[in-house]
This record gives C-alpha cells, sequence and structure tokens, in this order.
C-alpha cells in the first residue's frame, strides 16, 4: 500500500489530521514534522529526507507550500498530490512586517492570543463558536511555541512563487480549500487547479482553513477517490476528450467540463434525459453504497424515477426504498415499502399515458452522511381508465410536483411529497367538493375526525411574532436569507418584503398551474393564502441549495403551515369560512439570481384542504348525532 505522507501547516502537528485519518482509516499514513529549516527549499528537502521512495502527499497550508516545493525537487518520488488550504503564490512584501510583529505579540502575550485574535478568519462562522475545535487548535499552537512560529513564519515569509512550476506536474492532484477559506483565497486554489493538468478542486462545506478539523468527512470523501485512483481515471478521460478537470465545488458535486467550467454534479434545466441519466458517463461524485450505474446524486433521484413512473418498473421500489420508509403526502402518511408499491401502481391505472419531467433538482449532503434531494416534476397525461378519479373523463392535464428525498446507499428511508391533485381534478372537469368529500368519508369511516398535529405556535392575544428569524437550519447565506424573508412575510405578515427580495419581472410558477408575473401579482398570491387562514403559523422544515448553471443560487424550502379557515382568500374552492382546522404542506423552489429571486415554484394542494374542511364536517355531524 502506498504511503500517504501528511504535512501539517504552522503551528500544527498531527492532531490537526486526526478526525480526517479516523476517516480515511488507510494503512500507512505518516504526519511528518514542520521544524527545523528557515525556508521552504530546505524544509522540503529535510522532509524527502525522511520520507520513503515513493509515497502519496497532502500538504495543508504551510504543508502544501512545502508539498509544491517538494513537487519540483523530487516528481519521481511523489505518486499523487494533494492540496488543502494552501497557495501556490508567493508571500506579498508587505507581509513579511505583519507575520514578524504577529511573531514579537505573541512573545509577550502567549500563542493563546495568535489563534484567538484571527479565530473569526480561521474557522468558518458555522464553527466560530464550536469550543472543543478551539481548544485542539490553540493546544497545538501552544505546544507548538513561538520558537517554532518566528521559523515557519520566515518559511512562509520566503516561499517560491509556484504558479510557474504547476505545468510540471504530471501526477493525479486533488485540490481542496474550505468553502469560507479567508487566510489562503479560494482564487489561489483555482489557480493550482487550473495550472495542474487533470487536477480536480473542491469546496469543503462548513469549513473555513481548517477543513480537515472543521468537515473531515466531506475531506475523506474526496481522499479515498483520490487515493483509489478514481482521479486518474477521470484525468485520463478528460485527456483522452481534450477536457480539464476542475470544480467549484461545495459538497462533492463533479462532472467533466471544459477548462473554462466548473466541475459539479449536473443539474437539470439544460440538459435531457439522456444527459440526466448517461450510459457511459464516469462518475462525476463519490456515490459509495449507490448502484454503479448512477454517476451523480442528480442522476440517481432523476433515473430511477423515470424507471419507477414512465418505465413502469415499480418493482425498483424493493432496492430504492428501505422497507420502514415512511413517506409523508398531503392526505396521509405511508409507514412502510409494500404501500408504496400498492400505492404507486393505483396512481399510474388511471393514467395509463402518464409521463413526468424532471424540472429542477435541489440537493445537498454526501455519501458518507446521507443525500436530500428536492426533486420538482413536471407531469402529463390522458385520464383513460376508471381509477382513484372515478369513471375516465379522457381530458388532458399538466400538475406540478415536488418530493422531498433522504437517501442513504441507494435506498430513500424517508419522503415528503405535495402533489398538486387540485389542478388535476380541475382539468378533469370533476367536482372537487364531490371528490374531497369522498377522501374524507374514506378517512372518517377509518376513525379519524381530523389530521390535527396539535396546537401551533402562533399565539393570538398580546404576544407579537417572533423579531428574528431562526436560521440555524440554514448552510449558507443565501439560505438564511431566503429564511429571514419567508419569517418577513409569513410570520410577521410584511408582504412588501416580496417587493424588497423579488426582481420586478419575477415569475411565480404555483399550484392550479398558476403563472403570474410581478411583485403585485406574487403579493396578492400569498396575502390570499393567509387570508383563508389567517391564524396560520408558518414552519420551515427543510432548505437546500445549489449554485444555478443559469447564474445566482437555487433554493428549495419545505414547509408547514396550520390554522384554521376563517377567512376568504386565494382558496376559492373552500368557500365560505368554516372555521376548521386545516395544515398546508408546502414546498417551494427560489432561484436568486443578482440578490433577488426572479423564479419562484411553489406547490400545495387545494384539494387536501378541501377534504380537511369535509373532515371537520363530517366530525360535526357525528358529534350531534
Amino acid at each position: 500500500m502506498l504511503p500517504l505522507l501528511l504535512l501539517p501547516g504552522t503551528v500544527c502537528d498531527a492532531r490537526l489530521f486526526g478526525p480526517l485519518m479516523a476517516e480515511l482509516d488507510h494503512p500507512d499514513m505518516r504526519v511528518m514534522e514542520m521544524t527545523g529549516a528557515q525556508s521552504t527549499l530546505e524544509l522540503a528537502m529535510k522532509v524527502l529526507a525522511e520520507a520513503p521512495k515513493r509515497f502519496a502527499l497532502l500538504g495543508f497550508s504551510l504543508g502544501g507550500i512545502v508539498a509544491l516545493e517538494m513537487m519540483a525537487q523530487a516528481p519521481e518520488r511523489i505518486e499523487r498530490l494533494a492540496l488543502i488550504d494552501t497557495t501556490p503564490r508567493p508571500d506579498p512584501a508587505a507581509n513579511a512586517k505583519v507575520r514578524r510583529e504577529v511573531v514579537e505579540k505573541a512573545r509577550k502575550t502567549g500563542m493563546d492570543s495568535y489563534i484567538l485574535d484571527a479565530w473569526g478568519k480561521l474557522v468558518s462562522p458555522a464553527n466560530a463558536g464550536d469550543e472543543k475545535l478551539k481548544e485542539i487548535i490553540v493546544e497545538m499552537a501552544r505546544d507548538a511555541g513561538v520558537d517554532v512560529l518566528a521559523a515557519q513564519s520566515e518559511v512562509a515569509i520566503h516561499r517560491a512563487d509556484s504558479r510557474d512550476r504547476l505545468k510540471a506536474i504530471k501526477v493525479p492532484t486533488l485540490v481542496l480549500g474550505g468553502e469560507h477559506e479567508q487566510i489562503c483565497p479560494l482564487a489561489a486554489h483555482e489557480e493550482i487547479a487550473a495550472g495542474i493538468a487533470g487536477a480536480r478542486f473542491f469546496t469543503i462545506p462548513h469549513a473555513g482553513h481548517f477543513a480537515p478539523l472543521e468537515n473531515p468527512a466531506a475531506v475523506a470523501r474526496h481522499m479515498r477517490d483520490w487515493l483509489a485512483g478514481t482521479d486518474a481515471h477521470h484525468a485520463a478521460q478528460a485527456a483522452d476528450q481534450g477536457v480539464e478537470m476542475s470544480a467549484n465545488d461545495s459538497t462533492g458535486k463533479g462532472k467533466a467540463t471544459p477548462a473554462t467550467g466548473k466541475e459539479e454534479v449536473l443539474q437539470v434545466e439544460r440538459h435531457d434525459y439522456v444527459d440526466l441519466a448517461p450510459t457511459n458517463r464516469p462518475r462525476g461524485q463519490s456515490m459509495e453504497g449507490f448502484d454503479d450505474i448512477y454517476t451523480d446524486i442528480v442522476d440517481y433521484i432523476i433515473r430511477c424515477t423515470h424507471k419507477i413512473w414512465d418505465e413502469r418498473d415499480i418493482g425498483l421500489i424493493y432496492t430504492h426504498y428501505t422497507h420502514n420508509c415512511v413517506l409523508y403526502g398531503t392526505t396521509g402518511t405511508i409507514y412502510n415499502r409494500e404501500d408504496i408499491v400498492s400505492d404507486t401502481i393505483q396512481r399510474l391505472v388511471s393514467f395509463p399515458e402518464r409521463r413526468g419531467m424532471g424540472t429542477q433538482v435541489i440537493w445537498n449532503g454526501n455519501d458518507k452522511e446521507g443525500f436530500f434531494t428536492s426533486h420538482l416534476v413536471t407531469g402529463s397525461g390522458r385520464h383513460t381508465q376508471y381509477g382513484h378519479f372515478g369513471p375516465p373523463t379522457g381530458k388532458p392535464f399538466v400538475s406540478r410536483t415536488i418530493a422531498d428525498c433522504m437517501i442513504f446507499q441507494n435506498k430513500i428511508y424517508r419522503e415528503w411529497v405535495v402533489a398538486d391533485n387540485m389542478a388535476i381534478i380541475q382539468q378533469l372537469g370533476l367536482d372537487p367538493h364531490a371528490f374531497a368529500m369522498r377522501t374524507a368519508k374514506a378517512k372518517f369511516d377509518a376513525g379519524l375526525l381530523s389530521l390535527d398535529i396539535g396546537e401551533n405556535r402562533r399565539f393570538v392575544g398580546q404576544t407579537p411574532p417572533a423579531e428574528k428569524a431562526d436560521t440555524s437550519l440554514a448552510h449558507n447565506d443565501v439560505e438564511a436569507q431566503t429564511i429571514e424573508m419567508l419569517h418577513e412575510i409569513f410570520v410577521k405578515r410584511m408582504f412588501g418584503r416580496i417587493a424588497q427580495d423579488y426582481a420586478p419581472n419575477a415569475q411565480y410558477h404555483g399550484p392550479l398551474m398558476k403563472e403570474l408575473y410581478g411583485h403585485a401579482a406574487i403579493i396578492h398570491q400569498h396575502l390570499g393564502l393567509i387570508g383563508s387562514l389567517p391564524d396560520a403559523s408558518y414552519e420551515i422544515q427543510h432548505v437546500a441549495s445549489n449554485p444555478c448553471d443559469e447564474g445566482g443560487t437555487k433554493v428549495a424550502v419545505r414547509w408547514i403551515m396550520e390554522g384554521h379557515h376563517l377567512g376568504y382568500g386565494i382558496l376559492g374552492t373552500l368557500g365560505d369560512p368554516t372555521g376548521k382546522r386545516v395544515q398546508v404542506m408546502g414546498m417551494s423552489h427560489y432561484h436568486w439570481k443578482n440578490g433577488k429571486i426572479v423564479d419562484e415554484w411553489t406547490v400545495y394542494d387545494e384539494l387536501s384542504l378541501l377534504a380537511q374542511v369535509k373532515l371537520g364536517q363530517l366530525a360535526d355531524g357525528a358529534e350531534t348525532e
């Protein structure tokens, strides 16, 4: 097995790599000391003298700078190279004075201050309050001492400019940088990836400069591919196709793209199905535990949905869902795989021509901890068979569905589905009240009197809504901004926020296949939803986001509203206010571009709300008998 040498950064030691080494479980890993020299040239020579004849090399920060020097001195001994949170650039001349002043301050105030003074720049904002992380980094600095800091500062000051030497590197190279890196800019990482043929560059989510400590699982995921030779395979194929491999990726996304582009998981909007579910594309993402056919998580959710629903390979549910999976729908919950198989068959019986088009997929996660996907599907077909919608009408329909899935090693273990059944009912010319009553009667006969889940968090009376949104679900700034916006609109009822955050020409793609344009129409849509349920609470359950090929970022939000039918609004099918308690499970996708929302896709099912009202009325009748 090829030895893996790990070079730590300034005032760091083996503790820097401890969590990463545990994740990798590589049989021969050696952390090298970064002391005993005053220049990168001397330090590289020292490490090479202590190193085995052939090895893989990982360098972090200052260790990455030394690793590049080692590549220049002994390229024949290094079989593969990984560079984390580092730079190929020389130290700016003005930095020498600053570095030496920092050393002198550390002599007077101690090494703790060396770390604590810079803490806000060293780690991701998400980790700034992690006291255990802080303790590890401070203890490494304290144990290294000021003399080591002084010597390593001189190494950094006198380092070579490695940019012109990058093109000479011919080994499989992995470049990683924390998404909130402030010490070694991500632009420098991009320079490395662009300068080394076949290099792959990924950003590490929830990490700043100390990615190996802040998110060791994400770092290890990429390193396992790199150590196993996956990168060499991709690089060879890229060379054959005249393609350079690179990426700017927060969760391990990957695809081969022209040298001028970035490497990311395929996105749905600009690709045909044959591109999204290819037959000859190498894996662009680590998919350990998934069937070999899937090249990334978008391929997985698009391909298996297509095969189950469009090709009618319903039996794939047995290999793509756990036996105890839970599926949350707008009118009930399914608690096992066999019932999902049965429900899928029944839904397809009515629509032999039904087809679904993957419209977009927003996702996060990884194969180590599990994936989340939010999948918008536009379905169409004709009602030609007797089924759950009654006798065939022969009429066509188009509707939207969003499904949120939790996935681990090829199997969905939890799913939320919001289908716009009211849109189908209206297009088929059916009576929504009669259909909703039939649905409610089935629930009533099964012993249900309501679909309540308990008291909501909106206190009627003297307590005002919470002033600030809880953004703890957010993974980045755009997700936090989305949560804050939705809190202003749906919790604080500040509908003017829409004019602030939506582009003037924004488009709203809503329930009942509505297509609305501009601030006024979108404000009225959201105002009307609250108008029907004026006491409704609003809770966000999940949020995820991806950079978009079309520019900007797309954000997926799953939310719940719960209140009473006390007013008039856009839910006209509910009729006059009934006072009945209803829940709305909704899902929304937002496209942020240049600081504004340019598109919103929202799905909730008015048929579910109507059925809940009918169920409440049936319950009232039972109580008066």
